[in-house]
């Protein structure tokens, strides 16, 4: 079966070098029309001029990717429609969290990702139309497992994960697919951070058939999946959720119940593979909870005796709860809320159950003013917990810039600038607990929620990085999506399940992991709700390696499909980006004598 894209358009961002031009070339040799845009007209028109000479149609498009509408106009006006969208546009700002400046974590942000979201955004309502669309949407290892120097990357490489999921939920029903590759190849952008031997051995043109395949209009029934590619090596990434433990929802819930059942917490044992959101029976997970025996508490009690806590968001919701906990365990509780009725409420509960606290009354985003005030008030800070958040859920349709810009500001952006501000004190004292607070909805993507998924997933990469940069500090960092009854969901939720899933049921999981009696848990992701507690990770496929004496075609890559999304037992959970590329460095040796890896 030959792959052909006769007929189709494709606009590929950041096609003047690298993964961008192999694209390009790719496509074209295959009938494409293809923009090629680059913020380098130079370098896009070099590509462009290679295409023409081949007999192919291209063309030069050298706006942001911010202005997506500009993209996308020039495929409207050269070749009078658009059906694939490569977004692959990206630069490395990285440094160590500690070092890194504001402008560093935007700049990062500002390509990465609300480029993806603009030119998507202005494809659309093209693809609704013809009712087709083929979305590529480029992540990275960093992303999915963090990597030191580079929170801002990870955050909004990981960020496109939740937000190419959802994309597929809401394209369904008008034939847009979109998926997601985290590709290692040689380009400018890693040319500065890897050695010429390994650069040599990642050429492009070893990417590009995968994608080839995933955006063709005729090959497979895909949307909302995750490939690593790199050498010729190419395997599927899949969520993995152990069946966590279930905890009676009384007074018997605590920090030292968490601990005593933690085992069963991170045990894979007959796991789960969920794909959506609603891949869980949250109520009978409730019912098992509310008939459990009393928990059993572990020998040494779970307390914050002189630690200041602070708890952003803690008005109401989650925030309250988990700062009525801390308050009870003996914490010095710092309550942020932008409501001062609310935050001044819970400090006055707090004092009134004879705790201490004090508000600090201002937005998440204002990290050093959180911090300001616990310093000022308590004279130092030891735990974070980031929950501050908003919804302004929409179809991606009707969604606006605004709309997407504010909820990236309050999840994403106020979780780093919160983490920011303790960061040096954390590093000083060798000692802190991070915990930050992603959503279901980052992990599996949701209808009519493309910004607050995109913000939620980046927080897990944001994290997971937090995790290795503090390692060596004491400093740990870990991730939780909780289902719980608050004001930001009970917009969305019937009001039965906003009453069985109290706040209350997820906080004691929380108080463990930013404990100190947690000393060594970091870096890794947590779904909570109504007395339920699981690990969540990754697991690959063991994928196939072509032989790298050359590049695979499209239809190669196609023949080995079923092989390269098998999951069995030689499946892999890797957890950092050196155990990602060890399998893609292994296919380096892969000459083709003998059979071709698998």
């Amino acid at each position: 079966m030959s792959l052909s894209f006769k007929g189709h358009t494709v606009v590929i961002t950041g096609g003047g070098g690298g993964l961008g031009k192999a694209y390009s070339l790719l496509f074209s040799a295959h009938g494409a029309s293809v923009v090629v845009n680059d913020f380098n007209g130079e370098a896009a028109q070099k590509v462009v001029d290679e295409i023409v000479k081949a007999g192919g149609k291209a063309v030069v498009n050298t706006s942001s990717v911010t202005d997506g509408e500009a993209v996308i106009k020039t495929a409207l006006d050269n070749f009078g429609q658009v059906t694939i969208l490569i977004n692959n546009a990206g630069f490395l700002r990285d440094k160590g969290f500690r070092n890194m400046v504001d402008k560093e974590w935007d700049q990062i942000m500002e390509v990465h990702v609300k480029g993806a979201f603009a030119c998507t955004k202005a494809a659309w309502p093209h693809f609704r139309k013809q009712k087709f669309g083929r979305i590529i949407n480029t992540a990275s290892a960093a992303g999915l497992y963090g990597n030191f120097g580079q929170t801002n990357y990870s955050a909004a490489k990981m960020g496109l994960v939740g937000f190419t999921k959802t994309l597929a939920i809401e394209g369904a029903k008008y034939n847009i697919k979109a998926n997601i590759i985290c590709p290692m190849a040689a380009s400018q952008m890693t040319a500065t951070i890897m050695p010429p031997e390994m650069l040599a051995n990642l050429k492009p043109e070893f990417v590009a058939p995968f994608v080839a395949v995933l955006a063709n209009p005729n090959t497979l029934d895909i949307t909302g999946r995750l490939f690593e590619v790199g050498a010729g090596f190419a395997a599927e990434v899949r969520l993995e959720r152990s069946k966590g433990a279930i905890f009676k929802t009384d007074s018997s819930f605590t920090p030292s119940a968490v601990k005593a059942k933690w085992h069963e917490i991170v045990d894979f044992t007959d796991a789960e593979h969920p794909h959506l959101i609603t891949d869980v029976d949250m109520q009978s997970k409730l019912r098992a909870a509310q008939n459990q025996s009393p928990n059993p508490q572990s020998s040494s009690d779970v307390r914050f005796d002189g630690k200041t806590v602070i708890v952003t968001g803690a008005g109401n919701g989650l925030g309250r709860q988990y700062s009525l906990m801390y308050g009870r365990l003996g914490a010095n509780v710092v309550v942020n809320d932008v409501s001062e009725k609310g935050a001044n409420a819970v400090v006055q509960e707090i004092v009134k159950a004879g705790g201490k606290a004090a508000a600090a009354i201002c937005s998440a985003e204002d990290g050093e003013a959180i911090v300001k005030t616990a310093l000022n008030k308590f004279g130092g800070v030891h735990v974070l917990v980031a929950n501050a958040g908003i919804l302004r859920d929409k179809s991606f349709q009707s969604m606006s810039e605004q709309e997407w810009d504010i909820v990236m500001a309050i999840h994403l952006r106020a979780t780093y600038k919160c983490a920011k501000a303790v960061w040096p004190i954390f590093h000083k004292q060798q000692y802190g607990r991070i915990l930050t607070t992603c959503s279901q909805t980052g992990i599996y993507g949701n209808f009519g929620q493309t910004n607050y998924a995109t913000a939620k997933a980046g927080i897990i990469g944001l994290t997971k990085t937090l995790a290795f940069e503090g390692k060596k500090y004491n400093i740990l960092s870990n991730v939780i999506a909780p289902s719980a009854g608050t004001a930001m969901t009970s917009t969305v939720w019937p009001q039965e399940w906003v009453d069985a899933f109290k706040p209350d049921y997820v906080a004691p999981v929380v108080g463990y992991l930013t404990s100190a009696q947690n000393e060594d848990i970091s870096g890794l992701l947590f779904e909570i709700s109504g007395g339920w507690a699981a690990q969540t990770r990754w697991q690959r496929s063991a994928g196939y390696g072509f032989p790298v004496k050359k590049s695979p075609t499209p239809e190669e890559a196609l023949a080995k499909w079923d092989i390269i999304t098998k999951f069995d037992e030689r499946a892999t959970y890797p957890t950092t980006t050196g155990e990602s590329m060890a399998q893609i460095v292994g296919n380096f040796t892969n000459l083709g004598d003998a059979k071709a890896k698998l």
